[in-house]
């Protein structure tokens, strides 16, 4: 089937399609709640808007990426012909909080507006949802995308089919499953299939919906949630855990294989990778691979991260080290990630800089709308008295120093000012309005500082940065200190939890049902019948 006609999905009944978008990855341990001004200032459009920015000359993500899953939809239906697509709604938020809960129910219902709209206008075959799979919503006890996908499938005809695509860092439940025809994950880390996964999708639904084949779809959970070593998919252990699910579906029988890594700073109950196979009407088929697919993973659960080390270590590291004459060394701000939804605000590196100053050139970013509202008076050039304190309710110690306010700008994170640290020649931080998630060298040039002339550079990211410094840090170093996206903290709560629960973590099969239930707790009374 692959490659032929049938393979795109050609040929059959003309299909009316509608297709949208919510996303975001929660941290529950931020301090900051995610509203729907930051969804508008990343990504928020629909209708005609959302339908011309998901053709090949459109741009999708504004600023991030050009084409993403709904183009990669798109292009999907457009293949296969004789399918009308219909836009809904998109909407896209950087990693944070978890979302206010009047933001969340807004989108939500202005989805279902859309449409009920697009019902109307005609019968709708199908859907397809570019979801994350991890977000959070105050005070919501459900995961948000079970909600979204009841709610959706509320307003659908009984047979029309749902596809789903989930970030690799989804943590699935039965809510976030059962409802789902179709569904697919990621297959890269750092992310840059998102557009291919959209496709995949599409193709899918599409071939489903015409009686191409028949979806019969198998998932497990493991009692794991860090492991895999970096995680990366074209490094070991992972790449070859993702080269076996791409041999798998070179059997035409198997439709998808994915891998979900899970977001660790979610407060689900039922934690854990999972990982979840489709065949062509062949459940025994879709139960074994599932099965190997789940050994295959729990083979790397050992693969420790790289060695931590302490900010102080870090710096007599890279003041030692030679890898900075190549390049700025990168410093991981591993318990402050703000690409995994921690505020930015962590002021340790710089107290550590400071404490000690090694006469390093050194490009912090931190969160402090304070500190930024406190100098908006004073003009570029001029000595001030800076009191570091970082994002508010952090529990971050306060900085004091002098520097000179070298720059001003409007940048992606709203009013962001440039100090040279005068206690400390060399150190230059940037403290910014919102969250800094810097992973551009751009960054720094907008603020005046050339990157090459760093010898260290904190990264508020854990991937993704890499692809922008790819010609220029080679070497990374990272830190830990305190913050939301702390890995020991994480270690502590999954083994406090494991511990209550009872929960055996020597080998999956034991832990995955245990696992499932938990998840069916959380979400019985909101889903409706299993069709």
């Amino acid at each position: 089937m692959r490659g032929s006609g049938l393979g795109l999905g050609r040929g059959g009944r003309p299909l009316r399609i509608a297709y949208g978008r919510l996303f975001h990855e929660a941290n529950a341990f931020s301090p900051l709640l995610t509203t729907r001004e930051d969804f508008e200032r990343v990504h928020l459009m629909q209708g005609d808007a959302l339908r011309e920015a998901t053709t090949l000359r459109g741009k999708e993500i504004v600023g991030y990426l050009a084409h993403a899953e709904l183009t990669g939809f798109v292009q999907a239906a457009r293949l296969a012909g004789g399918v009308t697509t219909v836009p809904l709604l998109s909407a896209l938020a950087v990693s944070g909080g978890p979302i206010e809960r009047q933001s969340f129910e807004g989108l939500v219902d202005e989805m279902l507006i859309r449409l009920r709209a697009a019902s109307r206008d005609g019968a709708l075959d199908g859907v397809y949802l570019a979801l994350h799979g991890s977000m959070e919503v105050a005070g919501l006890d459900v995961a948000p995308e079970a909600y979204l996908l009841e709610r959706v499938r509320s307003v659908l005809p009984p047979e029309a089919k749902i596809a789903v695509s989930y970030d690799l860092h989804a943590n699935l439940s039965r809510g976030t499953v059962e409802p789902a025809d179709v569904l697919i994950g990621y297959r890269t880390n750092p992310h840059w299939d998102l557009a291919p996964t959209g496709f995949r999708a599409g193709n899918r639904l599409i071939r489903a919906l015409r009686g191409q084949v028949t979806p019969v779809s198998a998932w497990r959970k493991l009692p794991l949630v860090l492991g895999g070593g970096m995680t990366i998919d074209f490094l070991a252990p992972m790449r070859k855990v993702f080269r076996y699910m791409r041999k798998l579906e070179d059997d035409p029988r198997v439709l998808s294989a994915s891998l979900f890594m899970v977001h660790p700073y979610t407060s689900a109950d039922n934690l854990g990778w999972a990982v979840h196979v489709t065949t062509d009407g062949d459940r025994g088929l879709a139960e074994r691979t599932v099965d190997a697919l789940a050994d295959r993973a729990w083979a790397v659960r050992d693969v420790a991260l790289p060695p931590m080390k302490s900010a102080a270590e870090a710096l007599d590291e890279i003041a030692r080290s030679a890898w900075r004459r190549l390049g700025p060394v990168s410093i991981v701000d591993v318990d402050d990630i703000v690409g995994a939804g921690a505020p930015g605000g962590n002021t340790r590196i710089v107290q550590a800089m400071l404490a000690l100053p090694r006469k390093l050139v050194a490009y912090v970013p931190v969160h402090d709308p304070a500190a930024v509202q406190a100098l908006a008076g004073e003009p570029v050039g001029a000595k001030v008295s800076v009191a570091l304190r970082g994002t508010p309710g952090y529990d971050q110690p306060t900085v004091r120093f002098t520097a000179t306010l070298a720059e001003r700008r409007r940048t992606d994170f709203g009013e962001t000012v440039r100090l040279d640290v005068l206690d400390a020649p060399g150190i230059h931080v940037a403290i910014a309005e919102r969250p800094p998630l810097p992973i551009h060298p751009k960054f720094w040039r907008e603020l005046g500082l050339d990157p090459r002339k760093a010898d260290a550079i904190v990264q508020k990211n854990f991937f993704h940065y890499r692809m922008f410094y790819a010609a220029l840090s080679f070497h990374h170093v990272p830190v830990v200190t305190a913050g939301a996206t702390s890995l020991g903290a994480v270690r502590e709560r999954v083994a406090l939890a494991t511990k209550r629960r009872g929960l055996p973590t020597h080998e999956w099969r034991l832990a995955d049902p245990a696992l499932r239930a938990l998840a069916r707790r959380a979400e019985m009374r909101h889903l409706p019948e299993a069709r």
